[in-house]
């Protein structure tokens, strides 16, 4: 588990601390994975029914065809259970692959968490996927437009330095920081000013779903990813 509850209520406070001073709005995201991946689980249960059999096979016993084909099958199913529910399928998958459901998972979010409503188009997103060990940050052209691509890899970077650092609250609520005084100096809050989306963490593995389709939001404005 890369985050515990204290860790996300901790992110919470980050993010309602960054808005503050600003009308722009913080959204934090994070799942297991963007992607299903089911070509990975077929491939690393057959993979894991070929070693099975093979050890079989080693094994100084008198062998047979019925039992090698009871072998392949429990393992094979075995295996397919056991897969998704460790990072091994990663083995599996393609570094493309990878950055392409990321990136469309994290678009997908933006829209399904109302970051598109902003009324100045300064919404930012922070979407962490953890299968991928990828984060994305998607701005709205408001913010993006004043900031550019230099600053989100900052962002980026906050994150992946702390989890590399075994310290992932501390990086996450580092770049919302950062975040927050970008947005601060470019988009202050106004009198009229209200918090436009909630500033809880969006856990997906907890809701139980990914962020609907990418036809559900096709013709609408993209906004700037780095």
């Amino acid at each position: 588990m890369l985050l515990t509850e204290y860790d996300k209520k901790a992110i919470a406070e980050a993010v309602q601390k960054a808005e503050l001073g600003t009308s722009g709005e913080i959204v934090f995201a994070l799942t297991d994975a963007s992607g299903h991946y089911h070509h990975a689980d077929l491939q690393g249960a057959l993979a894991g029914s070929i070693i099975a059999t093979a050890v079989y096979l080693m094994l100084p016993t008198p062998q047979t065809i019925g039992m090698v084909i009871w072998i392949e099958l429990i393992s094979f199913a075995l295996f397919r259970a056991l897969i998704p529910r460790f990072p091994l399928r990663r083995w599996f998958i393609s570094s493309r692959e990878m950055d392409e459901s990321v990136h469309e998972a994290a678009f997908r979010e933006f829209y399904a968490s109302g970051l598109y409503k902003t009324r100045e188009l300064n919404g930012v997103l922070i979407y962490l996927s953890c299968l991928e060990r990828r984060v994305v940050v998607l701005a709205d052209r408001g913010i993006h437009e004043k900031m550019g691509n230099p600053h989100w890899n900052d962002v980026r970077d906050k994150i992946i330095q702390g989890i590399r650092q075994g310290k992932p609250r501390e990086g996450i609520c580092a770049a919302i920081e950062t975040c927050g005084k970008a947005l601060a100096a470019h988009f202050p809050r106004r009198t009229d000013d209200s918090n436009e989306l909630p500033d809880e963490v969006i856990d997906r593995k907890k809701l139980g779903t990914l962020p609907g389709s990418a036809d559900d939001y096709s013709g609408m404005r993209p906004p700037r990813d780095a």
